[in-house]
């Protein structure tokens, strides 16, 4: 895939946030004092789109923008007061009491899913504690919200073809473990904040995916064994807080794990053209006889004996071998893991 990614060349030179920026964030601290390098996530302020478009363009690295939402109706709508005042009927379909820790679900997802209003779920949002989570994720922001309260157009300069906007709504807790995604992606915060850490996505082997999965990591950060996960002493590190107003672009195949230090709500967007096989095929051929064993076996029972995938991530992916089976009988690999798809 390349050598270990760098800041993405712009006409304005990035400013690399100073160390207080995310120091005092307890992962990070706990990161740091393991001995992983651990930087800064490089900034860019008031950038011109012809600036966003080039970072986009050169996919070397993440990069925080600022200035790019102060006219999005959305950031003066979507707090919660005004959502329980303008959207507090509408029923909407939750993650709640969700586990405060480790990679897996101890349940499949559906059993964490609950149908309330809209108010409901804000009012349970503001009142649950670290422990007990509750998350409104992965919801289409055509289904809740107008798309003129946000306009990625302005942001990328363009419409881009085969994209995806979500919302992620949730209490202080609420986790997106380490993964990568297909596309490249703007994710956005709107109200409250969240920490994120980044792993380049040429540094895939350092992340650990499962081995029946190229886009999980069974690595929690936070329960940190580097005994077991050795090669994250061999990587870089981007990490950071990502405020109300700042935009955090991820370069596809970009490892991160996100995570909510207060009520918050969030906007994210997927475009551009996603990776393919030949991508994923590169990485698996590295990982070794165990990713391997792991595919032709979910390429069987999957695939050709058509059993059921248990959802125990959070919004579980199909596996590697299930995918290798839709490329080999419908000519793509990912259709199922693209959130653009209707297939999804």
């Amino acid at each position: 895939m390349g050598d270990r990614p760098a800041p993405a060349a712009a006409p304005a030179e990035p400013v690399l946030a100073g160390p207080a920026a995310g120091q005092g964030d307890p992962l990070e601290v706990s990161l740091r004092a393991a001995g992983l390098d651990v930087r800064a996530v490089p900034r860019l302020d008031n950038p011109t789109v012809e600036q966003v478009r080039q970072v986009v363009a050169a996919r070397r690295g993440p990069m925080v923008f600022t200035g790019l939402t102060e006219q999005w109706k959305a950031r003066s709508a979507w707090d919660p007061e005004t959502l329980i005042r303008t959207r507090g009927e509408k029923v909407v379909t939750a993650l709640v009491d969700l586990p405060p820790g480790g990679v897996l679900f101890p349940r499949e997802q559906h059993y964490y899913e609950q149908s309330m209003t809209f108010s409901e779920f804000v009012a349970r949002m503001l009142a649950a504690t670290e422990s007990a989570p509750c998350y409104l994720a992965y919801a289409r922001a055509d289904e809740l919200f107008p798309d003129t309260d946000y306009d990625f157009a302005t942001v990328l300069g363009t419409a881009v073809p085969g994209s995806d906007t979500r919302v992620w709504i949730g209490s202080a807790g609420t986790r997106s473990m380490l993964h990568s995604d297909l596309k490249d992606n703007f994710f956005c915060q709107i109200w409250g904040s969240k920490h994120v850490v980044l792993i380049p996505g040429e540094d895939s082997r350092a992340a650990y995916p499962f081995p029946d999965n190229l886009v999980n990591s069974r690595v929690d950060l936070a329960n940190l064994d580097l005994d077991k996960f050795p090669r994250l002493r061999e990587t870089v590190l981007y990490a950071g807080k990502i405020e109300p107003g700042e935009v955090l672009f991820m370069p596809r195949g970009c490892w991160h794990d996100v995570r909510s230090r207060t009520p918050s709500i969030s906007i994210n967007h997927w475009f551009g053209p996603a990776l393919t096989f030949g991508d994923y095929s590169g990485l698996l051929l590295r990982l070794g006889p165990r990713h391997w064993l792991a595919t032709a076996r979910d390429f069987v029972r999957y695939g050709l004996l058509g059993k059921r995938e248990k959802a125990m991530f959070f919004f579980t992916p199909s596996s590697t071998g299930k995918r290798l089976y839709d490329l080999l009988r419908r000519g793509d690999f990912s259709a199922k893991n693209d959130p653009s798809s209707e297939e999804k």
